[in-house]
């Protein structure tokens, strides 16, 4: 039965995952459809990207990059670079599309390799289009910053400038947001990714709709309106805050505009996680744990999964929310409440009717963390239930991953199984609270590849007091374990990838700086909105230091975020979700070849 006359829109706004739906907006769909609401979702991110890799859109981003100027040499060689690969990336935009969907690409690397180059050239001429732009389907530049406010509110109204805005004027759904009946938006923000973009649709939204109620959630918002004192500027296009878990929380915010009341009123005091301004000032209403047994289905039949760039669709489902431990490099449980775990049986069931439903046998569990009890049921209940399925997770080192359990995860369809490492030296694991201990990793990396289960090991560059023959002693290790996988195992879809530390200011690091040896240094005075510090170390490898482990580890100085290293080719840069899906259906990694630029 449905609830009053207010509908709800939800949105995933651009730059999310080209591969793979987010489960944010599916998940609240799925609770506010259970509990009686009319309720929709927009996955902007893909739409997006979906039209700006169009033949139509990719014409116009040529004559945009044509009679642009540019700002300096640089901006200029990547003008002349997207003109030059323009021709190409037009004519073959759709079919290489069409290549990167099909599982039937995995087994034949020619088309793979020639679907990725037109995919390059296409994401060549988007940058080229823009001044200062980088535009690459994992995180994206341009002219404006996301650390600064000023910035980022300038971006929202700038079309030469920022690709979003002048997507957005070409492409956006407004029927969607003019119905009348629409009284609710809600826009999910996981990742500093989205804050351009994201701000720029709230802008948008708001000079359509001014009436409607904007409700702004997700991680990458939890930990940026934690910081706020006093009113900021996005309150001009958010009503409502929520921050931690959004179930229940976005349904007391409907249930609150349904009952009657207005700005000024005081429903928001009943709503979980609520932060709103009231006359300069925030308020707020402190989170709640979500009772996550009560978890209801996503609703994936919302989302266009025929757009994702990847075969399957690989659909997001979770066993387990928040982490358990608190390591010190990490924000993940200021921003997540408590550590819970659903029942594998619900879990399972849910599986198999996602699987049902969308006819695809491929998932990834997006658990903070799988604990090994989590493992073991989630693999018992998978099994017992002949589920046909592949899925991946991420767990951690423990003593009891041993042969047995890594045998019944294999069997239940484990295909792929991510392992946070980030250090081969005991002293630094230490350092960090890891509680981790290399023997353990050492057992539990081979139990895993002697039951055929591929694996990803993430490192992290560079923690405070780690030396630089630490560093390269765990650089010698992912590499021994990727050869080990190979060629004593067969198993040739096994990765790792590093990236240097990264000091956030919501992690024990952050918060207690002195407590490991770390001097935070001030942000420049206008990026505002920067959730991570420059810092000096007592000892140690330097920030820069770092920097450079990581440029050396990944073999390019301009690859200094989180790779991945493939296991049959050390220089291989592979997507996590084709990885998965090369080992669900025994395809081979790729080669890496010399690409020429004007190949």
């Amino acid at each position: 039965m449905k609830k009053m006359g207010t509908k709800t829109v939800l949105v995933n706004p651009p730059l999310w995952n080209a591969y793979a739906p987010h489960l944010a907006v599916p998940l609240l769909l799925g609770d506010l459809r259970a509990r009686g609401y009319d309720a929709t979702g927009y996955d902007l991110s893909i739409e997006c990207i979906d039209w700006m890799l169009s033949a139509p859109a990719l014409e116009a981003l040529e004559q945009k990059a044509a009679a642009r100027p540019a700002v300096d040499l640089e901006d200029e060689w990547a003008r002349q670079r997207a003109l030059l690969a323009a021709p190409a990336a037009i004519r073959g935009i759709r079919e290489a599309k069409e290549r990167l969907k099909s599982l039937d690409t995995l087994h034949d690397p020619a088309a793979f390799r020639s679907a990725r180059r037109t995919l390059r050239d296409a994401l060549w001429l988007i940058s080229g289009a823009f001044p200062a732009c980088t535009f690459d389907l994992v995180s994206n530049t341009s002219a404006y910053s996301a650390e600064s406010t000023v910035q980022v509110l300038a971006a929202g109204s700038d079309p030469d400038g920022n690709p979003y805005r002048w997507a957005f004027d070409r492409m956006l759904d407004r029927g969607l947001f003019l119905d009348p009946s629409l009284a609710v938006v809600g826009v999910s923000m996981s990742a500093d990714t989205q804050l351009i973009a994201g701000v720029t649709f709230l802008g948008m939204l708001r000079e359509m709709r001014p009436d409607v109620h904007v409700v702004l959630g997700g991680n990458y918002a939890t930990r940026l309106v934690d910081r706020w004192q006093q009113r900021h500027p996005l309150f001009d296009y958010v009503d409502t805050v929520v921050t931690g878990e959004g179930e229940g929380a976005l349904a007391a915010v409907i249930d609150g505009l349904d009952a009657g009341d207005h700005p000024g009123t005081n429903f928001r005091e009943k709503i979980p996680g609520a932060v709103w301004d009231d006359n300069g000032i925030l308020l707020r209403t402190p989170r709640r744990s979500v009772d996550i047994s009560a978890a209801t289905k996503p609703a994936y039949d919302a989302l266009p999964l025929d757009k994702y760039l990847a075969p399957g669709p690989v659909l997001p489902v979770f066993a387990s929310r928040s982490c358990p431990w608190d390591c010190a490099f990490c924000s993940i449980p200021f921003a997540s409440n408590s550590f819970r775990q659903r029942s594998a049986a619900a879990v399972a069931k849910e599986v198999r009717q996602l699987s049902a439903d969308h006819g695809s046998a491929y998932f990834m569990f997006v658990d903070e963390i799988m604990s090994l009890r989590t493992l073991r049921n989630v693999g018992e209940a998978l099994v017992t239930t002949s589920a046909d399925v592949y899925w991946y997770g991420e767990t951690r080192f423990a003593g009891g991953l041993d042969d047995e359990l890594a045998g019944l995860l294999h069997a239940s369809g484990c295909r792929r199984m991510n392992f946070g490492l980030e250090s081969a030296s005991q002293r630094v694991l230490d350092l960090m609270r890891k509680g981790t201990r290399i023997e353990d990793a050492c057992e539990n990396i081979t139990a895993m590849l002697r039951a055929g289960v591929p694996i990803h090991l993430f490192v992290i560059h560079g923690f405070p007091g780690e030396t630089r023959e630490e560093a390269e002693r765990t650089v010698a290790f992912a590499e021994a374990v990727r050869r080990l996988s190979v060629h004593q195992y067969g198993v040739v879809h096994t990765t790792w990838g590093g990236s240097p530390f990264v000091l956030d200011v919501h992690s024990p690091v952050g918060t207690r700086p002195e407590a490991f040896g770390v001097h935070i240094e001030p942000p420049a005075p206008l990026d505002d909105l920067s959730l991570s510090r420059n810092y000096r170390t007592d000892a140690g490898l330097s920030q820069q230091d770092s920097l450079q482990v990581a440029e050396d580890a990944a073999g390019s100085a301009d690859d200094t975020t989180v790779w991945f290293r493939a296991a049959g080719d050390p220089t291989a840069r592979e997507i996590e979700e084709f990885t998965f899906l090369r080992a669900c259906v025994g395809a081979p990694q790729p080669e890496t070849r010399p690409v020429r630029l004007f190949d």
